[in-house]
């Protein structure tokens, strides 16, 4: 009990929160500092350098390769650790909108209409009593299915390995030559934020028709429509083709990400997207739980302040054991609003703690809270906030000692 106890009173950093460090003005190098400085005062074991909304300072410009180097030399003075966020905004892929000047970068969605042929869609079909017939004109009386390809204006197809290689050396790459040979011991990691095949519709990727030639020596137009209608092999196709997005999302994102972190000898964590549902997880990456063998440490997001939501955790918990990762993230606080109470915080927290989530990651301490900043999906974590000044390390340290004794335990 003793050795326990004693442990206990000086928890390793890489234990301690890692919260989101919203860099959202022009940034100011002794601003900086102090900031770091009052992180480390308050039990805090190292921040994300988040590109975020308001932000000033030209993204990836030397004078952001500039204040990132200067807080990654004042962590490992500190004996903390210092993360870049991947992107400036989210979902991570699109290097803050730079890929997405070239629209053969850009996702693809699917939208249709039923009626008569349109000489227009991308593909129709005769919509029988019981098939769905492709047909290249108005070849047949009575309904018919209308489908078209459209791209999207602000996200990326991180389907598509060669736009995920640009992604890499657009954003990671640009790091790596910054820092040359100090960068893997200056730069602890990556965060990836929501990288999704896409969210607002129904997805698609030229690589898709791709898979299907190779796979099943199949034309996908021929049966793309069963998408969207409930004809005669149905079944069977939506099942080929969500698990051809997913594998396509691993092979072409999360791991092509994670083999690049690897190989330079960083770390990769973060989260995907819409966690809490199994129809949610379909609606963007068709199952989050694939994806936390391509994380070293594996995570989620929490949303809000209702502790209702076992899955995301104990999902993330589940793959964390099968796969022998100890640390298990989350991303939590956002959209919690200023009026949260430390009491709920921490039964939110506690929450995901007894599902098997051990590593916080505050949402938000933003680097300003000048003008619409402040409404940035808060709870926020700084002096702004009147319990912070009294309460602050006390409830980091509680988190820090529970995170390490969960990390460092087995379960029966």
């Amino acid at each position: 009990m003793q050795s326990i106890i004693s442990q206990l009173e000086s928890i390793p950093s890489n234990y301690q929160p890692i919260p989101f460090w919203s860099w959202n003005d022009q940034l100011n190098d002794q601003e900086l500092l102090r900031q770091i400085r009052w992180m480390y005062n308050q039990g805090i074991g190292g921040f994300f350098m988040h590109a975020r909304g308001g932000l000033k300072t030209p993204y990836l410009s030397d004078e952001w390769m500039h204040a990132i180097e200067m807080c990654c030399n004042e962590a490992q003075n500190l004996g903390m650790h210092a993360w870049t966020y991947d992107e400036n905004g989210w979902p991570s892929g699109f290097a803050g909108g730079k890929l997405l000047e070239d629209p053969e970068n850009r996702d693809m969605y699917i939208t249709y209409t039923t009626g008569q042929y349109d000489s227009s869609a991308d593909v129709s079909y005769f919509l029988s009593a019981d098939q769905l017939i492709r047909v290249n004109q108005a070849k047949y009386p009575g309904e018919h299915l209308n489908l078209y390809l459209r791209k999207s204006a602000s996200t990326a197809d991180i389907l598509n390995p060669d736009v995920v290689k640009k992604f890499l050396q657009t954003t990671h790459e640009q790091y790596k030559e910054y820092f040359g040979t100090a960068f893997s011991s200056k730069v602890a990691g990556f965060f990836t934020d929501e990288p999704q095949y896409y969210r607002a519709a129904t997805p698609y990727t030229p690589m898709v028709a791709q898979y299907f030639r190779d796979k099943y020596d199949a034309d996908i137009l021929d049966c793309l429509g069963l998408l969207f209608v409930e004809k005669e092999g149905y079944r069977t196709f939506r099942y080929r083709y969500w698990l051809a997005m997913q594998t396509l999302m691993l092979n072409s994102f999360a791991k092509q990400v994670y083999d690049w972190c690897c190989g330079n000898n960083i770390h990769l964590t973060g989260h995907y997207v819409e966690e809490p549902t199994l129809g949610g997880q379909m609606m963007c990456c068709a199952g989050v739980m694939a994806f936390y063998e391509y994380e070293h440490i594996p995570g989620i997001d929490w949303l809000g302040s209702e502790t209702k939501n076992e899955v995301s955790p104990r999902q993330l918990n589940s793959a964390a054991q099968q796969l022998g990762k100890k640390q298990t993230l989350t991303e939590t606080f956002g959209c919690c609003g200023w009026n949260i109470s430390p009491a709920d915080l921490k039964r939110i927290a506690g929450f995901q703690y007894a599902c098997g989530v051990n590593m916080m990651c505050h949402h938000l301490l933003p680097y300003s809270e000048h003008g619409q900043r402040k409404r940035d999906y808060p709870a926020h974590f700084n002096p702004i906030n009147p319990w912070i000044h009294e309460y602050f390390k006390d409830f980091n340290d509680y988190f820090s000692r529970l995170g390490y004794l969960l990390s460092n335990s087995e379960e029966p």
